[in-house]
């Protein structure tokens, strides 16, 4: 063989290839159907990044109320805490006496003389059998 006819064969089989990647592709039913899948999988990931931006967004606009609900909160809070005194007087705020002897006199009157039962006198019946009912 010459070497011309050694080219034309190298190119002729190259071109032959290439031809029939082509047919392959585009006739074969299973590059149809992996090229099927390979767009439903690029279009589910488009799908979950989109949600996933989604829901990113949407925790971050929820911190963002949450955070201004706490510094109203706050403002709030202060509001209260300086304009209390404006409303009421300190001699009308009510003690709470701590050590009274009255309490010591209302703890007498609830102990009981004995413990009381956690259980029923009575049985309820529960496991018995039909022959120990009747």
């Amino acid at each position: 063989m010459d070497k011309d006819m050694m080219t034309y064969l190298v190119i002729g089989i190259v071109i032959g290839f290439v031809i029939g990647f082509i047919f392959m592709s585009i006739i074969s039913p299973k590059a149809r159907k992996y090229s099927k899948v390979k767009r439903e999988l690029d279009q589910t990931r488009d799908e979950l990044n989109s949600q996933k931006q989604m829901i990113v967004k949407h925790f971050s606009h929820s911190a963002e109320i949450l955070d201004n609900m706490a510094k109203d909160f706050r403002r709030l809070y202060q509001h209260m805490a300086e304009n209390s005194s404006q409303f009421v007087m300190n001699e009308d705020i009510p003690t709470i006496e701590l050590n009274s002897d009255s309490d010591n006199s209302n703890k007498n009157e609830l102990t009981l003389d004995k413990q009381p039962k956690d259980y029923s006198d009575n049985p309820s019946g529960l496991f018995k059998t039909d022959e120990n009912k009747s």
